[in-house]
């Protein structure tokens, strides 16, 4: 696990955003398999999943953009992510 020295300079970036609704994780390194990701995850609003961590998402829908920066939802509703670099 990483500490919070290690966040990369562009998720500390995209947390600086004011994005309108509360942002439950900033992913890395995002891979898209079908409408769910995989990716790394850094600061998750609920403390759970660590810094560094890799993770898959539930279904996703993107709401907006900015710049190279994301703004996804859950299927649900209920969740909020910036993916901020992706594979590829």
């Amino acid at each position: 696990m990483l500490d919070v020295k290690a966040i990369p300079a562009n998720v500390e970036r995209a947390s600086r955003i004011d994005w309108g609704v509360p942002i439950d994780a900033y992913l890395t390194e995002a891979a898209r398999v079908g409408d769910r990701v995989t990716a790394t995850l850094f600061l998750d609003f609920a403390g759970v999943i660590g810094n560094g961590e890799t993770v898959v998402t539930p279904p996703l829908r993107k709401i907006t953009s900015r710049g190279d920066l994301q703004l996804v939802q859950s299927a649900c509703g209920h969740d909020h992510y910036i993916i901020v670099s992706e594979c590829g």
